[in-house]
């Protein structure tokens, strides 16, 4: 099942005894496994294992004790290695069992390993996998900006989608950064989010893709945003292929409404110099350009993750110069 299929079982509290998390997006695998271990128990009723920490005949031990007070054994396991399919089959069918039992399992691994593991957890043995892509821009930001407000953080919802590409659309780094962020008094924008994240020497993606559009050197910047180390050649194309799928539809907008409105388009307010700046881009592009740059963008991005042995920063370059002669 899904994320949506999850949130509806437990909405109605009708959980399986042992549910395995696993997918893209380990922020919403280790969020969603703290919350199933608050509802199966307190702290005190939890038994986990953290990667090498695992030991099978104490797991078994744990969820097969009864309860005489009513205290509940909530394992849980965290792991990115494949567990042996006895064991694993073991602890399902203990937990099915024992009623006060209940079984955790949070997979770090690649859909290959996890789809494997995932055919122990069905549904005759009262379990079930779960499995988590990542989320939209739009979903991981909407999770950002409630994180800001917990936080009192005074930000423009655009400032968060800067930190959120920023940090290669990786939700758990971003939250981090914004209780960094938490420290500063007053408004906060883009500025000074590249401020606070890599310093004022540093050359934000946003920088360098602006420089890919107006077709101007990008070899600096490129190897400044490489040595910083927080972005790789796959995240750069990711978030070149956002920016650029963000044009196409300030494109297709003002086309047909005649009109700019940041909000519409996108689903948040940006400052309005940002607002114009992207329209007048995204006009000067042919619509039919569109799908020729988003296409190139792809066979990259398939290239990097396909080829092993691979110079990958050559590949990169000779991408993003070959963009520049689309435009």
């Amino acid at each position: 099942m899904y994320k949506k299929d999850l949130d509806l079982l437990i909405e109605k509290r009708e959980l399986p005894k042992s549910i395995m998390l696993y997918g893209e997006c380990e922020y919403f695998i280790d969020l969603y496994g703290k919350k199933l271990a608050s509802i199966f128990g307190g702290e005190d009723e939890r038994l986990s294992f953290y990667f090498d920490e695992y030991d099978f005949k104490s797991a078994k031990n744990f969820i097969s004790q009864s309860s005489l007070f009513g205290e509940n054994n909530v394992l849980i396991i965290k792991t990115d290695k494949k567990l042996p399919k006895k064991e694993i089959d073991t602890l399902i069918k203990i937990c099915n069992k024992t009623p006060n039992s209940f079984f955790i399992l949070q997979f770090h691994a690649d859909d290959f390993k996890a789809k494997e593991v995932a055919k122990s957890f069905v549904k005759k043995q009262n379990a079930q996998s779960v499995r988590f892509f990542k989320p939209y821009p739009k979903e991981a930001i909407d999770l950002l900006e409630i994180k800001a407000k917990e936080l009192k953080i005074d930000i423009e919802r655009y400032a968060i989608e800067h930190l959120y590409f920023l940090q290669n659309e990786d939700i758990a780094l971003s939250q981090r950064e914004l209780e960094k962020l938490a420290l500063i008094d007053g408004k906060i924008g883009a500025k000074d989010i590249d401020r606070v994240v890599y310093g004022l020497g540093s050359v934000s993606i946003e920088d360098l893709i602006e420089k890919i559009m107006n077709k101007e050197d990008i070899k600096e910047a490129l190897h400044h945003i490489l040595e910083e180390g927080a972005n790789d050649e796959i995240s750069i194309i990711n978030a070149l292929e956002n920016y650029i799928t963000q044009l196409f539809m300030f494109h297709i907008y003002i086309k047909i409404n005649g009109r700019i409105d940041p909000k519409e388009i996108t689903g948040f307010n940006m400052p309005q110099f940002i607002a114009q700046k992207k329209a007048r881009l995204s006009i000067k592009i042919p619509l039919e350009k569109y799908k020729i740059l988003l296409d190139h963008l792809l066979d990259t991005e398939l290239k990097l993750k396909k080829y092993a042995n691979l110079d990958k920063k050559s590949l990169l370059i000779s991408s993003l110069i070959k963009i520049q002669t689309f435009l």
